[in-house]
């Protein structure tokens, strides 16, 4: 028996009085569960240990069994009113074609309070029919009982036969080796319902649409349904519905929704439902109420994880999305073996890594799944590139600290650490960003947030705030201020000239914040002037702000202020050629003092640029590096998935903005690093990873365009869905028709 912490007297009472079952089932069940009593409950109901809710029957709820030379139980035998439970929920794992114990009415026997007991206090005659007032009192007096003599009907049995252990709970020594079987019994039924995960074939069931499906129903009196949710997900559910439905019932019950989003559907979990799904903002909102990024199915357990990248096979969609926001909210991506993903700038073979190299992966549980070879070859199949990059950067990330996570839990914050999952590159800049923003969020601030993006074009400072602003459910307003001189022309005239009453768009975005945490974005900061140098001074150093429509004050000290600039360029690139230690992520302490030296010389740069006044009121200076060789080859596979998933959209041959002749096309890109390794010798690093997109255009979409043109068939919508291929030959990038069209 292993070593296990001694249930409260409180808790094993809480799961009797919600239950009815026995004191040495409680007992056992918080002692699995780590003394958690609404996981307890959740596992007695999953194993059919006691009642399920709607069952009408009043006789204590314990497993039905039958034992040989017993009798049933008289149906005239009357009954006891049930305390309710809540939700059943199927075990992990269980199998929904498993065949079902006894239940109520089958002519099991069945365990019932003892009627005849006058010594025991707490027994009850089943004939007695409890009055509504009394259920309290019952339900209280259950929960102190110490003992609970039972019987089958009409007879007294000191001794039930339960697998092969007698359990009569009033000699302890006897009680206590019944647990001890209970838990080996029930431990190895659900071993028995636990699927074959090598047989799978990574497709969810398919559940029925609820129709109308609203939060409580047409009358406002439906239960919340996990079901229904996901099967109304199934069918084409919007994301802002889910999040409707979700918080109705979040709202007056939390417990309730944190304790179903993990059930089972079909013996499924239904994290994998959402997941196939491949909806990475329903994804974060299910994880947000309690859903399991790390759950599992069958045996050996197939991660949630390695289920999204393999997902893209079924779904014929790109699943990069959802498999960096299950990494940003914490999935294990050891689970993975790293001869997958290390290096992640090489091709694999077109089966699978040499399986010598994956051997000492397989000491480790998590990682058993991808033993079958069908399987490895189906992984191998469908992981790419970036993919690969962001289970590679994971191992890299350090992982926040409780003290870190409850700061940013406070300010409803704790997607910061996830950026780093969305970005290529720049881990100098999203260390910065995270320090500083915890350092803000720790001390009480009357100023606001200001950070200094600065480093050459198209190295990720627009995207950065754009995925900070997602991430956080931050308003965010971009200002250009290449086509701005004056600061009238950036924030508006002011009242009473001419205009003003329109406002400018920072202007009027400012007073809709008035108060409310946002974010402005000051692109291109170095063709300002120094009268907008000056307005905003005081906002920066105050955090006030006057609305020019009509002179009101608006608080802005929540706001960040993010001025972007390509002004110190030179001064990033300079440090970066002279020592390149400052890219070395295996060596932090090094790297932190580098990175201290870079932002004391770029602070240095930007005082003789923008001038002191400015420049005190700046936060922190936060560098953008230049990109890694391999840090470009994911770049280009960012624009080669945008042209994947563009050209996968149905053809639409009417005139407009919706219009689209090149459609209904599957793009397989085979040996992807390789045909991304081609596509950088365009890389311009003056212009960073736009440079790449042009570069996908010319050697990617033009071949395509070539090779759709010279089918002879007409042009029209409805048109079968068409497979191309993208590979490299002779060093070059070759795109072929491949086989015949299929029905879309």
């Amino acid at each position: 028996m292993r070593n296990v912490v001694e249930p409260s007297t409180e808790a094993i009472q809480d799961v009797i009085a919600t239950t009815g079952c026995r004191r040495t089932q409680a007992k056992t069940y918080l002692q699995r569960s780590g003394n958690d009593v609404a996981k307890a409950i959740s596992l007695l109901q999953s194993h059919n240990a006691v009642k399920k809710p709607g069952d009408t029957s009043a006789q204590l709820a314990c497993p039905s069994f039958t034992s040989p030379g017993v009798p049933s139980p008289s149906s005239s035998t009357a009954s006891l009113p049930t305390p309710p439970a809540p939700q059943t929920k199927r075990g992990k794992g269980s199998n929904p074609k498993a065949p079902a114990l006894p239940s109520k009415g089958s002519g099991s026997s069945k365990l019932l309070y003892n009627e005849s007991s006058s010594r025991n206090p707490t027994s009850i005659n089943p004939s007695t029919t409890l009055k509504e007032e009394d259920k309290e009192a019952f339900s209280k007096m259950q929960g102190r009982s110490s003992r609970i003599t039972l019987a089958l009907s009409q007879s007294n049995l000191d001794d039930l036969d339960i697998g092969q252990e007698s359990a009569t709970e009033s000699n302890s020594e006897s009680a206590s080796h019944h647990t001890a079987e209970e838990e080996k019994t029930q431990s190895e039924a659900v071993t028995k319902d636990v699927p074959d995960s090598s047989t799978w074939d990574f497709r969810v069931p398919s559940l029925v649409s609820p129709g109308i499906f609203q939060p409580g129903g047409v009358d406002g009196s439906a239960p919340f349904s996990i079901r229904s949710l996901l099967g109304a997900i199934q069918h084409g559910m919007s994301h802002e519905e889910v999040k409707t439905y979700l918080s109705h019932y979040n709202h007056s019950n939390p417990q309730l929704v944190s304790g179903a989003i993990n059930d089972t559907i079909e013996g499924i979990p239904a994290m994998f439902y959402v997941v196939a799904a491949n909806n990475d903002a329903n994804l974060r909102l299910f994880a947000k109420l309690g859903g399991n990024v790390n759950a599992t199915y069958g045996t050996p357990p197939i991660p949630l994880l390695a289920f999204a990248i393999m997902n893209s096979k079924i779904s014929e969609k790109d699943t990069t999305a959802v498999v960096a926001t299950l990494l940003s909210l914490g999935a294990d991506g050891s689970a993975i073996p790293k001869p997958f993903y290390c290096p992640y700038d090489e091709d694999l073979p077109s089966e699978c890594p040499p399986e010598a190299s994956l051997k000492e992966t397989w000491e480790a549980e998590e990682t058993l799944w991808c033993q079958p070879p069908p399987i490895r070859k189906i992984f191998t199949e469908t992981i790419n590139i970036t993919q690969r990059y962001y289970l590679h950067r994971s191992l890299k990330l350090a992982k926040p600290t409780e003290r870190q996570r409850w700061v940013a839990a406070r300010h409803d914050s704790t997607d910061l650490f996830a950026i780093p999952y969305f970005l290529i590159g720049q881990s100098a800049a999203t260390d910065l960003l995270t320090k500083n923003f915890l350092h803000y969020m720790l001390r009480r601030h009357d100023q606001p947030l200001v950070l200094a993006f600065a480093g050459p074009s198209g190295h990720g400072k627009t995207e950065l705030a754009r995925r900070l602003g997602a991430l956080l459910s931050l308003e965010l307003q971009v200002s250009d201020c290449t086509i701005v001189s004056r600061e009238v022309e950036l924030f508006g005239p002011r009242k009473p000239y001419m205009g003003a009453e329109e406002g400018a768009p920072l202007n009027n975005f400012l007073a809709a914040n008035n108060g409310r945490k946002c974010i402005v974005f000051l692109d291109e900061f170095e063709k300002t002037t120094a009268d907008i140098w000056n307005a905003l001074l005081i906002p920066f150093d105050k955090g006030e702000y006057q609305d020019r429509r009509n002179l009101k004050m608006v608080n802005c000290a929540k706001t960040i202020w993010i001025l972007a600039t390509n002004a110190l360029d030179k001064t990033i690139m300079g440090f970066c050629d002279r020592d390149q230690a400052i890219f070395d992520e295996d060596n932090p302490t090094k790297r932190e003092n580098l990175l201290e030296e870079l932002t004391t010389a770029m602070r240095e740069e930007f005082i003789s640029v923008f001038k002191p006044p400015l420049t005190g009121r700046i936060s922190a200076f936060v560098p953008f590096l230049p990109f890694s060789k391999s840090e470009t080859c994911v770049g280009a596979h960012k624009y080669l998935l945008e042209l994947t998933n563009e050209v996968r959209r149905p053809i639409n041959t009417k005139p407009g903005p919706h219009e689209q002749l090149l459609g209904n096309i599957r793009l397989k890109i085979c040996s992807d690093v390789g045909v991304c390794k081609v596509v950088v010798k365009d890389y311009d690093p003056q212009l960073g990873i736009r440079s790449l997109k042009k570069a996908v255009r010319d050697r990617v979409a033009s071949s395509l365009d070539i090779e759709y043109m010279s089918m002879h068939e007409v042009i029209s919508e409805g048109l079968p869905v068409e497979d191309y291929s993208v590979f490299v030959s002779d060093g070059k990038v070759r795109v072929k028709r491949i086989g015949m069209p299929q029905a879309s």
